[in-house]
């Protein structure tokens, strides 16, 4: 008798998308809404960016200590435990009369998303039989970038019609609903983690296998990301893009990201089928990656700019989704903390790319050039993993 294959459950993982989208959404929710912010808690513009440094900075520092109590404990805890901060944070940016109270308030939602996301990611890769997983990785990879995506045109439009205390209110509630039926859904799954305390906080760099993954993903957002920080400028002055331009472009950015990762899921799944690395997808994405950016860093060409962005977008969307499945099932016993030392490796390496091409002539063949050997090393450094995992599968 054939036993039958296990199933996904879809229902369930519907409801984490439902959070990841509205994390996502979050997250770059401040962006237009800062002018109204700085005027209305009687603060620069300057001074209110300080929110989204709070979010960013808090999740990346949060995420590793966080990952090792999701292994350590039953994962719908911690998948909860987040969701609830995260919504208590938004309720508190809703409400908070200062500006002060404001950066706590971001920082409290970071926090949540910090506890939450790495277990969310490690429940999806154990309640997933392998030969589907990186279709629901990949899945719950665009969910996220299409909450970034819409976050910012809804949010902005809620905002303009009321208060730009009402997308936190609205992100807070919504929240409060999904939580309300994730507690309800959610399984108990067993724990995974044996080890504590600061050796098990860097048990993940110990294994070659896992530590160049994180290597390359630190250096393909610091490309990625870092480059795509200064577009907007280098649009505004190269093709004198006005706002609303600019916001057109950023649509097209999200469709980029979502058909690169939305398109790698069915790939890595076939791959499995036939036995290959995953890792291949991330070698040939982050090596496409750096001619296109390249291209849309320097040519003078509008379409030629616009197509090469948009490949740049569809290639790092792969280059993040196959990096999530490969990473969330590279050593089932500390998923959570390998997944959360990859996003905060994701938020380093904006950091370091933000910093770095801040310091060159946005546009000059410096920045087009750093920007190309970031993803180029990316892509060696997923290759070198690549020849690591083909050794550890050759018999003694």
């Amino acid at each position: 008798m054939v036993e039958a294959e296990p199933t996904t459950p879809w229902a369930q993982h519907i409801l984490l998308y439902a959070a990841f989208f509205l994390m996502g959404a979050e997250m770059y929710l401040v962006a237009p809404m800062l002018p109204g912010i700085a005027d209305s808690l009687h603060a620069s513009v300057a001074a209110s960016a300080t929110i989204v440094t709070a979010y960013v900075l808090v999740y990346a520092i949060a995420g590793p200590p966080f990952g090792i109590i999701a292994d350590r404990y039953p994962r719908r805890w911690s998948i909860l435990l987040g969701c609830i901060v995260f919504l208590l944070g938004n309720l508190a940016c809703a409400a908070a009369g200062t500006l002060a109270l404001l950066v706590a308030a971001r920082g409290l939602t970071g926090l949540g998303a910090a506890i939450a996301a790495p277990a969310i990611w490690a429940y999806l890769a154990e309640r997933t039989p392998a030969h589907q997983r990186g279709r629901v990785i990949s899945t719950g990879a665009s969910v996220y970038s299409l909450g970034q995506v819409l976050g910012v045109p809804l949010g902005a439009a809620l905002a303009s019609l009321t208060s730009w205390r009402w997308p936190f209110l609205a992100v807070g509630v919504l929240m409060v609903a999904t939580s309300a039926v994730l507690y309800k859904r959610l399984d108990h799954l067993p724990v995974t983690g044996t080890a504590r305390g600061f050796s098990a906080l860097l048990a993940p760099w110990s294994q070659p296998r896992i530590s160049l993954g994180l290597i390359a993903t630190l250096l393909l957002q610091a490309a990625r990301l870092g480059a795509y920080t200064f577009i907007g400028v280098l649009f505004a002055q190269r093709f004198g893009f006005s706002l609303t331009t600019l916001g057109l472009v950023g649509l097209l950015v999200g469709a980029g990201s979502l058909i690169g990762s939305l398109s790698t899921g069915a790939v890595l799944d076939r791959l499995h089928k036939h036995n290959v690395s995953g890792v291949w997808v991330s070698v040939v994405a982050a090596a496409a990656f750096a001619p296109c950016a390249a291209l849309a860093l320097s040519t003078g060409h509008l379409i030629l700019a616009l197509a090469a962005l948009f490949l740049w977008c569809v290639f790092g969307g792969s280059f993040y989704s196959s990096q999530q499945a490969y990473l969330s099932s590279a050593d089932p016993t500390q998923r959570a903390s390998v997944v959360a030392w990859n996003n905060s490796m994701m938020n380093a390496g904006i950091a370091i790319g933000t910093t770095l091409l801040g310091t060159l002539a946005v546009g000059g063949a410096a920045f087009a050039g750093v920007t190309c050997a970031l993803g180029i090393a990316a892509a060696l450094v997923s290759a070198a993993l690549l020849v690591l995992l083909r050794k550890d599968r050759q018999p003694a």
